[in-house]
């Protein structure tokens, strides 16, 4: 859900911006990996092979026209020997890691509210955000249930303290 003073316009040129970044870094890596992917050269036809993607779809990737999956740089990554990571890092779907810090949370750290967690993924529709709440509220209190059959927990011990912070 884009907010609403992004115009389609901007969004339009973050999304070329970002397949021409990944087209570029992808050409190098291929190139680096010994495919020849100048048009006519036969290397986008062996990517085609090896990838099991299309030929228009390798081209395109490529010349930086269209973004590609996520499941496709996986494919990609996979083929030239590229790390997952910074292929997605690369292409813009997740943000570099700086410091020593680890992208995940501490087992023990503190947890988001729902409210907290939409506004952090940018869910901004109230709708949305109101049924994304209920589904919460519905799963905590189902494994509430399940943990109190079990004997692993106390119902109120998993419902947590979210629900008092807002």
């Amino acid at each position: 859900m884009r907010s609403a003073k992004d115009s389609p316009h901007e969004i339009r040129s973050e999304r070329q911006a970002q397949a021409q970044r990944i087209g570029a870094y992808l050409t190098q890596a291929a190139t680096a990996a010994g495919y020849d992917v100048r048009r006519r050269h036969g290397g986008r036809a062996q990517l085609a092979v090896a990838t099991g993607l299309s030929l228009t779809t390798i081209s395109r990737t490529l010349d930086g026209k269209t973004m590609p999956l996520s499941s496709q740089l996986t494919t990609w990554a996979t083929v030239l020997n590229l790390d997952h990571r910074r292929v997605l890092v690369e292409s813009g779907l997740i943000p570099e890691q700086r410091g020593p810090e680890s992208p995940r949370r501490a087992p023990h750290a503190a947890a988001l509210s729902p409210d907290e967690a939409m506004t952090a993924w940018r869910i901004t529709d109230p709708i949305i955000r109101r049924t994304l709440t209920g589904s919460i509220v519905h799963a905590i209190e189902l494994q509430a249930e399940i943990d109190a059959a079990s004997g692993s927990r106390t119902p109120q011990e998993n419902k947590g303290t979210w629900r008092t912070r807002g």
